[in-house]
């Protein structure tokens, strides 16, 4: 099992004090998972606190371990909340 991190692209954007745009991505939480996909989806059963998920496009995970196979910041599966709560649904 492997420790992740779970972020999501929000939907809207970030707008600084100088009012400049920025996409608006947020560090959700962690969890224990044999692999991204597994994270991401044990995250959204067991969401630690209330999350509005129609504020959130995607969610994705990113191994908090080091090697060669890691550090692809941005490059994981993008998995969408639709596509969650379809699997949900089942």
């Amino acid at each position: 099992m492997i420790n992740f991190i779970i972020l999501a692209s929000m939907k809207g954007k970030f707008v600084s004090q100088s009012g400049s745009f920025y996409d608006n991505f947020q560090m959700m939480g962690y969890i224990v998972a044999s692999d991204s996909t597994e994270a991401v989806s044990r995250f959204f059963d067991q969401t630690p606190y209330p999350i509005e998920w129609s504020d959130v496009e995607y969610l994705w995970a990113e191994p908090l371990t080091g090697g060669p196979e890691t550090g692809h910041y941005g490059e994981y599966e993008r998995i969408y909340i639709e596509t969650l709560k379809n699997m949900h649904r089942k």
